[in-house]
């Protein structure tokens, strides 16, 4: 029996890249369609035989679209998903196609794909490092000064979901790979730079949070920080995959590894299929960590930072205020140093860039994440993780006020560093 109503607008992933502070109004434009690209999901129930009939009945059927009409031969299905319970696909297809795709008993919604982009800010000492481990506001004694535990980081493998990473940057001391690049046409390398910003926030020797963790490239963005939800959507397949992986060496061989964590650099418009493939990349065991968006507006308007059991990070200035380009609300859990942050750069080995951005408080948080994992021995769920950033982080620092003038009080990340 044919499926009504299962086409819904897919979001574009918007990485916002602005040249100052100031807050931009909304922009359509950064989260628009991809034309003839969609994602289909199916029912959570469908089995794998019926999956891969319909994968052959769809080829069979999108060659004769093809021959017929003399469509594109880069039609057709570009990515399989299987994450926990969310399944489906992503390709290109004609109308004709895709009206035949949504009758299959199987499929429970399509959505149409939409672009992705990095939630950065363009704009120099790492004092972002000083404020997540000082429970109280900076002062001239402390704006320079990063206490933390030396092994932070060692055995846990953190994903960089952005534009790449420059993995040759001395920061990264040998620590940063290549994992996979599925942008058809685009070089391995951080084009952009973003990702090799975030990954120094991270991991990086100098700049870095976890300065043991291991550091993999998940490129979605392009050399404009823009990317799609399905690119994304395959990318934390791939990273629940390689954590599942990695757990069965480690029993096998058993070395020591800990745990996975990934960092989500990009922001779009509310889509139904990145939020469950988040969600399940979660219940596979993968702590996920998001930035909040630099619109200044709601966060649950936007995916990621709408799945409630991802960390929702906004972004805090040097003096402990809300950045104004900050996305906030009730979807975000935590503030963490977003606003004039130094990290690595793109474009030799010693490079250095200052960016802000949600992007650049996200990337605390999981350097964070990584820490805790690392710190903690047994198994490390994202449950117990997120919990431990919560209850370690100091409490009411961050004001937030709504469009109504209420204000609410958020707290601002902490490693937990004492003396």
């Amino acid at each position: 029996m044919p499926n009504q109503d299962l086409l819904s607008q897919s979001s574009l992933i918007s990485v916002h890249l602005h040249n100052n502070h100031s807050v931009k109004p909304h922009s359509i434009e950064r989260f628009s369609t991809i034309l003839n690209a969609y994602i289909v999901v199916f029912k959570p129930e469908t089995d794998q035989e019926t999956a891969l009939t319909h994968y052959n009945e769809i080829e069979e059927i999108q060659q004769s679209d093809i021959s017929h009409t003399n469509q594109n031969l880069d039609y057709g299905i570009i990515h399989k998903y299987e994450i926990g319970s969310f399944k489906g696909y992503s390709g290109k297809f004609s109308s004709s196609v895709i009206s035949t795709i949504q009758t299959y008993e199987e499929v429970d919604y399509i959505e149409q794909d939409k672009h992705v982009q990095a939630a950065c800010i363009q704009n120099q000492a790492p004092w972002g490092l000083a404020r997540i481990s000082h429970k109280e506001a900076l002062t001239d004694n402390t704006f320079n000064k990063y206490l933390y535990n030396k092994h932070a980081g060692k055995h846990v493998t953190v994903y960089i979901m952005d534009s790449g990473i420059y993995e040759e940057h001395e920061d990264f001391g040998g620590r940063a790979s290549f994992g996979v690049n599925f942008l058809k046409g685009s070089p391995d390398n951080d084009t952009n730079g973003h990702g090799t910003h975030s990954a120094g926030i991270i991991g990086g020797k100098r700049y870095g949070v976890a300065k043991k963790a291991k550091l993999v490239s998940v490129k979605i963005l392009d050399e404009n920080a823009t990317g799609s939800v399905s690119n994304a959507i395959a990318g934390i397949d791939w990273i629940v995959k390689c954590h599942e992986f990695d757990i069965q060496k480690s029993l096998l061989k058993g070395n020591t590894y800990k745990g996975a964590v990934a960092t989500l650099n990009f922001i779009t418009t509310s889509t139904k299929a990145l939020n469950k493939a988040v969600i399940e990349g979660i219940y596979g065991g993968v702590t996920i960590i998001v930035p909040a968006g630099n619109d200044g507006q709601s966060a649950c308007d936007y995916s990621p930072p709408s799945v409630t059991a991802a960390i929702k990070v906004g972004s805090s200035t040097y003096y402990d205020k809300k950045s104004l380009f900050s996305n906030n609300g009730n979807c975000v859990n935590i503030y963490a140093p977003g606003q004039s942050i130094i990290s690595a750069g793109n474009s030799h080995k010693n490079s250095k860039r200052v960016l802000s951005g949600t992007s650049e408080a996200a990337s605390h948080v999981a350097g964070l994440a990584a820490y805790f994992i690392s710190m903690r021995e047994g198994q490390n769920t994202p449950e117990y993780i997120k919990s431990k950033i919560m209850d370690i982080a100091t409490p009411d620092v961050i004001l937030e006020l709504d469009p109504y003038g209420r204000s609410t009080l958020k707290p601002i990340a902490f490693n937990g560093f004492k003396l």
